[in-house]
């Protein structure tokens, strides 16, 4: 009887050991917010900087992802994004000249004006995503190896669709 006892207990704390290795294994969904934007990645990635902007680098494939803010002038609150999109990506082309211009076209399934820019460059591919809300404009690049891009891209795409635009000036 002693040692059916013994036995049960050793087996509940082995339970419980292995659900504890595995919790702490396991991947967890975590917020970001700031006063221009939230949005939620899962713990494959590490935040390396935050400010205004936020910059994320994929654990293992060492990928990353960066958010910036832009304040849009009020001169330019009236604008769609599609009026702007050529003038946003020129200056995104002259920072980067060594991009070759993949594909591009405008997100049509979400809850902002938004365009997707594919960029190859050497051995890395890049995807720069623009996305108008009220005053605000966010820029999101994630940059991977090409042997990587692929295998990334379903968690980009997650922290992608949790984009909220936290409202500003609005546009009349």
């Amino acid at each position: 009887m002693k040692k059916r006892i013994i036995l049960l207990i050793i087996i509940i704390l082995g339970i419980i050991s292995l659900g504890g290795i595995y919790y702490s294994y396991s991947i967890h969904v975590k917020e970001y917010s700031n006063s221009n934007f939230k949005i939620k990645y899962d713990t494959t990635w590490k935040v390396v900087e935050k400010k205004d902007n936020l910059k994320l680098l994929h654990k293992k494939t060492g990928s990353i992802l960066e958010i910036q803010c832009k304040v849009i002038d009020i001169n330019y609150l009236n604008v769609s994004l599609n009026d702007l999109i050529e003038d946003i990506m020129t200056s995104v082309e002259k920072q980067n000249s060594d991009y070759k211009l993949i594909d591009y076209a405008p997100i049509r399934d979400f809850k902002y004006e938004a365009y997707s820019y594919l960029y190859e460059k050497d051995m890395e591919q890049v995807l720069v995503n623009v996305y108008k809300h009220d005053n605000k404009l966010i820029v999101i690049y994630y940059e991977a190896l090409s042997e990587s891009y692929d295998i990334v891209l379903d968690s980009v795409d997650e922290i992608l669709k949790s984009l909220e635009i936290i409202s500003g000036e609005k546009v009349n």
